[in-house]
């Protein structure tokens, strides 16, 4: 076990360091570029914005399980969002954190931090890109926002990176590709029965617009999924067609799907490896319309995700957005989901997972009281339900946060 603890340990890191590398490599590479195209122009703006907000919030079921987990408490987030500009270069970027206390039945101290980084440089018919960076949440956070599972509460740990190149073949038609690395770790993760893992994915395929109402796009995926610490392996690889139009009016609706081709390897002590296949069928779809002072959107999706459950899951969310501006310093939002989350390779020997459904609602006011002031009211309402084991628990939450936005600071020349 000691040695499969520093083994997992050693991966982690030299993970981590690959991502460095990379994130460092594509940010030298698109400067050297910049640098070295001496026909354009210099000019350039580059700006930096403070912000602070502070959040006291309440929580009937903080874990949304059977149990005491009421609590109460408070965040405090300092942040600085800064950009820069060129006419061929583009960065953008944050540095925030969360200082978070709760108390009550679930006494606990954390902090996350954020640090995403995005970059673009534009030549000829050429589109150079990177999105990445380095996120610590905790599990209750962005990984249940993205698969609709809730694990146990701890923090995570992620670095992303996600190089991709497009080129304009002709003015309709133009080919992008990328790379998707990720790598994710848990606080305690052994303890409380989480498995760190690593992916790595390529993306690659045409897009071409028909009219300038409609695009179609043809996608090509492959995905690698690694949790070393339990032995796990997959893989996953499929095509996807996707159309959007513009049907006028702010209206624009978009759909998209295909098969994915799922393989499972887990080596299990004295029986081998063990195998699994299946297909899984993904899809996209949205609708959004723009009003005066209104905008709709509602989504449905289905994905595959990697998860510190220790396997792939299958989610499949059904979502709804309604932002009403009334009036200019005066917002009303509602948001909507409902999550349904299966396992993938059920019948290898890592966690079995029973079928699970999420849903959430959550009304939100913003009022902006001054130039630099606002103050966000909100309630949510959710519920997590498991049928084959008759559980269902419910929390209802609500926060009052004040957002101050600082002076913005910029340099040009």
């Amino acid at each position: 076990m000691r040695q499969l603890l520093a083994d997992r340990d050693t991966a982690s890191w030299s993970s981590r360091c690959g991502v460095i590398s990379t994130v460092w490599f594509c940010l030298v590479l698109v400067l050297a570029v910049v640098w070295c195209r001496t026909d354009v122009a210099l000019a350039a703006e580059w700006s930096a914005t403070p912000s602070l907000s502070t959040k006291g919030v309440y929580n009937s079921n903080l874990l949304l399980s059977t149990g005491n987990n009421e609590v109460w408490g408070y965040w405090v987030t300092p942040a600085v969002k800064f950009k820069g500009a060129t006419e061929v270069l583009e960065v953008e970027g944050e540095t925030r954190a969360d200082f978070v206390q709760y108390f009550g039945d679930q006494n606990r101290e954390f902090t996350n931090v954020y640090f995403p980084l995005r970059t673009s440089y534009r030549a000829d018919r050429h589109t150079l890109a990177f999105e990445g960076g380095f996120t610590r949440d905790n599990t209750l956070m962005g990984e249940l926002l993205s698969t609709g599972l809730v694990l146990a509460f701890t923090q995570r740990s992620m670095w992303t990176a996600n190089p991709s190149w497009k080129v304009g073949i002709t003015d309709r038609l133009s080919w992008r590709s990328g790379y998707h690395f990720t790598d994710t770790t848990y606080q305690d993760g052994a303890r409380l029965g989480l498995v760190d893992y690593q992916v790595h994915g390529g993306t690659t395929g045409p897009t071409y617009n028909l009219t300038e109402l409609d695009q179609v796009q043809l996608t090509g995926e492959y995905t690698f999924v690694r949790m070393p610490f339990i032995g796990l392996e997959n893989t996953y690889y499929g095509a996807q067609g996707g159309w959007t139009h513009d049907f006028g009016d702010q209206l624009i609706g978009s759909v998209a799907g295909g098969g994915r081709f799922v393989k499972s390897n887990q080596d299990v002590p004295g029986a081998g490896t063990l195998t699994t296949d299946e297909v899984v069928w993904v899809y996209n779809a949205s609708l959004s319309k723009q009003f005066e002072r209104t905008m709709v959107r509602v989504d449905g999706v289905r994905m595959i995700n990697p998860s510190g459950f220790g396997r792939l899951l299958q989610t499949d969310r059904v979502g709804a957005t309604l932002v009403h501006n009334v009036t200019e310093t005066l917002t009303l939002t509602l948001d909507g989901g409902l999550y349904f989350v299966s396992g993938i390779a059920s019948n290898l020997p890592s966690r079995q997972l029973q079928d699970t459904r999420l849903f959430s609602v959550s009304p939100r006011v913003s009022w902006k009281f001054a130039d630099s002031w606002a103050m966000d009211v909100a309630y949510t309402y959710a519920e997590r339900s498991v049928d084959a084991i008759d559980q269902q628990n419910a929390a209802h939450s609500t926060y009052l946060m004040f957002r101050y936005a600082g002076d913005k600071w910029a340099v040009s020349r």
